[in-house]
């Protein structure tokens, strides 16, 4: 490997790279981006041809914007009031544009999103031609609300000019009270998506437009997700709107449920597979022997740790989103511990472990083996390996890596 070679590596939801005046990018030999969206100049785009840089995103623009740079936040709104005259704006979140706001962005030098641009049905051509990324729209006469709410928030703020309430994400409406509110009052509503009882629905469905509904039986209880030890504080009949977790000390707790429904995924021992399928089904399962451990990011497991279990007859199921690597003294005794292994990245280990794992892997997408084979295949050490994949930077390879939800070079 070149340690004197220098790499910009920049990860981000949206880039704008439109003037070098102080020539960052001639510091590196290597440039390579990821990002959702990218605004680029001819200059700047010349540039990044000539050193042959690698970009991967989902929408490139090259073009030279004028004016200045104008930043919105997370609830930003452009009405009749906002002045945009020589102004290009990046809205770094989701967008809202009232009627008499989509007069004044034609007077802007354009818009990007990285998030989604909400603007009213009657909006004319030459303002949404200013607009980049995704965009949505909104029936004119609406109460525009962004984001997912709960009927009993929507029934507490009520304009009485606006009797159609138009929700950009889902609505929660579990409060009887609440609906008969809105009802009573004559509003109507749009949604994406609605999640309610089945009764409500009945009920009060004709007052609430969406084109999808996740209706929940009458009579169960809501909650959002169930950890390892909870069971035994919730009702006989469960409704779970996340996911589902339980070790073998909660089987009593299952025994005695009659119901459960899970939307999301349900994490099961498997001397739990049995009963919990009889009670009830999710939309998602891991089954796993003995403890189950997730690993998101980077773990490493030390002969001491394993060997530990060993002696107490622990068994572990692995599952890995990311790294895991096991120390060099770690035997293939230590493996016995392991019950089996799932990964979707990278798991490192010493070769007399290795040969006792592979009858463990239940699935495997990444890289699994010594570390001299690892860097042998990237070109890096082990330590320049884990400190690209975790963007810090490393003074001796001269890289940079920069990770951002939007990169600016102006």
């Amino acid at each position: 490997m070149d340690e004197t070679k220098k790499t910009l590596n920049v990860n981000c939801g949206l880039a704008c790279l439109l003037k070098d005046r102080e020539g960052i990018l001639d510091n590196y030999d290597t440039i390579k981006m990821n990002c959702g969206s990218a605004i680029i100049s001819t200059a700047v785009n010349a540039k990044l041809n000539v050193k042959g840089a690698a970009i991967n995103c989902g929408d490139m623009q090259v073009k030279d914007i004028k004016g200045e740079i104008l930043m919105l936040d997370n609830g930003a709104v452009i009405d009749g009031n906002a002045r945009l005259k020589d102004l290009f704006i990046i809205a770094e979140d989701a967008l809202l544009i009232t009627k008499d706001g989509m007069k004044n962005l034609v007077e802007a030098e354009g818009l990007i999103a990285v998030g989604t641009v909400f603007y009213p049905e009657s909006a004319d051509t030459a303002a949404l031609l200013k607009i980049s990324g995704d965009k949505r729209a909104y029936p004119d006469e609406a109460q525009v609300i962004l984001g997912d709410q709960t009927i009993e928030n929507i029934a507490s703020n009520l304009k009485p000019d606006r009797k159609h309430i138009w929700i950009s994400g889902r609505l929660t409406a579990l409060e009887k009270k609440a609906l008969e509110n809105i009802r009573s009052k004559g509003y109507s509503i749009s949604c994406a998506s609605l999640f309610t009882y089945e009764g409500f629905d009945a009920e009060y469905g004709s007052i609430i437009n969406c084109p999808e509904k996740t209706l929940v039986p009458d009579g169960y209880e809501i909650t959002r997700k169930i950890r390892e030890g909870e069971l035994g504080l919730y009702g006989k009949l469960i409704y779970v709107d996340g996911d589902f977790h339980m070790n073998e000390k909660d089987i009593p707790a299952l025994q005695e449920i009659e119901s459960v429904i899970v939307k999301g995924k349900a994490s099961l021992p498997t001397s739990a597979v049995k009963i919990f399928k009889s009670k009830g089904k999710a939309s998602d399962y891991i089954i796993f022997e003995g403890r189950l451990v997730e690993i998101n990011g980077f773990e490493q497991f030390s002969h001491s740790q394993l060997e530990a279990s060993v002696v107490k007859g622990e068994k572990l199921s692995l599952f890995v989103n990311g790294c895991l690597v096991f120390d060099k003294d770690v035997t293939a005794e230590d493996i016995e511990c392991i019950a089996a292994l799932s990964y979707n990245g990278t798991v490192l280990l010493p070769g007399q472990a290795k040969a006792a794992l592979a009858s463990k892997i239940k699935t495997g997408n990444g890289f699994m083996g010594d570390p001299a084979m690892l860097e042998e295949l990237t070109g890096q050490s082990i330590k320049d390996f884990f400190l690209g994949i975790s963007g810090k930077p490393d003074g001796n390879s001269g890289s940079t890596n920069i990770n951002l939800g939007t990169y600016i070079l102006a």
